[in-house]
């Protein structure tokens, strides 16, 4: 290990002074025997360490003995560290290039990635299961997490038609419309990234050159949802479709309009929509405003109460299930908001100017 740890040093002081060149080609000697499993050139090694020990073994030569093994230890530190950095740097690229991120569970860590809410945050990964003693598990996760991110790695480079992945009963905003392509996002009602490409969709007019439709994600288990109230707001969104597919073929209408409150609008107290859902409304709170928004949208008592008793069913939670299936084994992202237009896969927020620019 020394011989690399020197090469390591060597190759920054060549860069600054020609009279290292000439160590630095012997140390690359030395490092290529390494790599291959071959012993080192000893002489090499026995210089470098003697040049190093040299002015302590005048001075004192008692210290030379556990100097010469803090120089090895230091040298393996080195060396590990590099290699740990290399795989760090090259997981981050691979994450960012599959994922839109540099770390799946967790988006924010990474500042190269937009802005998006992470799918896997309550998994373990490597830090947290190490974190907990459980060594054997640390490194299970690890490897799991970068056996996916090569799994999802062929998806990223195809074309991607949005139509693959429309669900059951799809609504378009603004109703569907023949000869636009189409686009399907990937949206969580509680998550604030999804609100701010729902703004930015509409700064940038592009749903309608689009037929523009959507997948509801509640982030985490029913049971333990990131976002309180989103597995509600989610059935009842499903249950809108479900409800208004017949009435006006293909075309949704009333979801899109609760979408736009809960993404865009404020309470009169100015307490942001999505903000009541999320931190103040209980869940009969949040399904009493879902029911004035219907009501405000035309819906009688008796059609609040059908659209109520299907959010609630079977049929409507087989469909939610579904279309979590299709964004994690099909789509495999790891962050919402998730938008497939254009023939490619953008995760996180798109800006306004990316927007504009698809087709």
């Amino acid at each position: 290990m020394l011989c690399i740890a020197a090469f390591l040093v060597l190759l920054v002081l060549a860069a600054v002074s020609a009279k290292y060149r000439r160590l630095l080609g012997t140390a690359w000697r030395c490092v290529t025997r390494r790599v291959t499993f071959r012993p080192c050139d000893t002489s090499f090694r026995e210089d470098v360490k003697n040049s190093m020990l040299a002015p302590l073994a005048v001075r004192a030569p008692r210290l030379v003995k556990p100097a010469s093994i803090a120089i090895e230890v230091t040298a393996w530190i080195m060396v590990l560290s590099l290699v740990v950095s290399l795989y760090i740097v090259g997981k981050s690229g691979l994450n960012l290039f599959v994922y839109g991120t540099c770390n799946p569970q967790d988006t924010q860590a990474c500042s190269l990635s937009a802005g998006a809410c992470s799918i896997d945050a309550g998994a373990d990964d490597f830090g947290s299961a190490l974190g907990k003693g459980d060594v054997i598990g640390a490194f299970a996760a690890e490897f799991r997490s970068l056996g996916k991110s090569f799994d999802a790695l062929p998806s990223r480079l195809k074309d991607w038609d949005a139509r693959e992945y429309l669900p059951e009963a799809a609504s378009y905003a603004g109703g569907y419309r023949e000869g636009l392509p189409v686009a399907v996002e990937v949206i969580d009602p509680g998550c604030r990234f999804c609100a701010e490409l729902f703004r930015n969709i509409q700064s940038a007019g592009f749903a309608d050159g689009q037929n523009l439709a959507y997948i509801p994600y509640p982030i985490g288990p029913d049971a333990a949802p990131k976002f309180t109230n989103s597995p509600l707001i989610t059935d009842y969104l499903t249950a809108i479709r479900l409800t208004e597919e017949g009435d006006v073929p293909r075309a949704g209408g009333t979801d899109w309009r609760i979408l736009a409150h809960i993404f865009t609008g404020e309470r009169a107290d100015g307490v942001a929509w999505q903000t009541w859902f999320n931190e103040q409304a209980s869940a009969q709170e949040a399904e009493t405003q879902l029911q004035d928004w219907l009501a405000e949208s035309g819906y009688d008592a008796s059609r609040i109460q059908k659209v109520a008793r299907l959010a609630a069913s079977d049929e409507v939670h087989e469909i939610v299930a579904a279309g979590k299936r299709v964004v994690e084994e099909e789509i495999r992202t790891a962050t919402v908001p998730t938008l497939i237009a254009d023939g490619a896969l953008h995760p996180g927020v798109v800006s306004v100017d990316q927007l504009r620019g698809m087709r």
